[in-house]
């Protein structure tokens, strides 16, 4: 499997324009089983970049570990509201491991840390005292674009609300506790190599797809940051003279 620039780029533009004028999240004609194959369609290209880059052993052993260590985080979350707060899911998302949290949360969440990750790593470089500050402050910013997108769909419910577009400030916290040690992990098992802009491909089509998203509904705040962002991670995505 091997996603070249353009196809890349109009991927991206595609599920902006579709998030913007086509998608509805209640439309009850829609299969339940089409989300799941989208989310996990869309993590496929950071996941195959990685193996090509880390190499199967190592690659499967990094994807394996923060898919459930994630997974079983959230989980623990749900169960008890540490470290993001009470939250519920409220929409089938596939079937809920550990009898809480659909498991495709697992490649929800992967493709946005490896994004995060190769942010830094092209920011600042892939050093332990730098990547993993900047690598939690990407995974954070990345939150607050995708968290009001979801909310507003009504994938999960924040039992209490909060004030940032009804997320509460423990969320992000909990992010950026938990971003850290994820971030750290993945530096321990890639070592301190250039990350390879092709490992961001996913998230630049995440953030294509909810940033059209809010901007369909007038979320302005996380619109612009999902923007943003896409751009930067464009670029990276684009630096490297290999295709994507």
């Amino acid at each position: 499997m091997r996603i070249t620039r353009p196809a890349l780029l109009l991927t991206a533009l595609a599920l902006f324009l579709a998030a913007c004028l086509v998608v509805r999240f209640d439309d009850p004609a829609v299969p339940s089983a089409v989300p799941v194959l989208f989310m996990v369609a869309l993590a496929l290209p950071s996941y195959v970049a990685l193996v090509r880059w880390l190499g199967p052993a190592r690659g499967i052993a990094l994807l394996l570990l923060l898919s459930i260590l994630p997974l079983a985080v959230e989980a623990y979350a749900v169960a008890t509201g540490f470290p993001y707060g009470r939250f519920t899911y409220s929409a089938d998302l596939g079937h809920r491991a550990f009898g809480l949290v659909p498991w495709t949360v697992a490649f929800a969440y992967l493709p946005m840390l490896l994004g995060a990750a190769a942010l830094a790593g092209a920011a600042v470089g892939t050093s332990w005292r730098r990547l993993v500050p900047a690598g939690t402050l990407a995974l954070l910013l990345v939150d607050l674009v995708i968290d009001p997108a979801v909310v507003h769909a009504g994938l999960w419910v924040w039992t209490e609300g909060g004030a940032y577009y009804g997320i509460p400030v423990s969320n992000f916290a909990g992010w950026v506790l938990t971003g850290a040690v994820y971030i750290a992990l993945f530096r321990l098992i890639a070592g301190g190599r250039p990350i390879p802009g092709a490992v961001a491909a996913s998230l630049l089509l995440i953030l294509a797809f909810w940033t059209g998203y809010l901007t369909r509904n007038g979320l302005v705040i996380p619109a612009l940051l999902g923007a943003a962002l896409a751009l930067a991670t464009l670029r990276v995505v684009f630096r490297d003279e290999s295709p994507a």
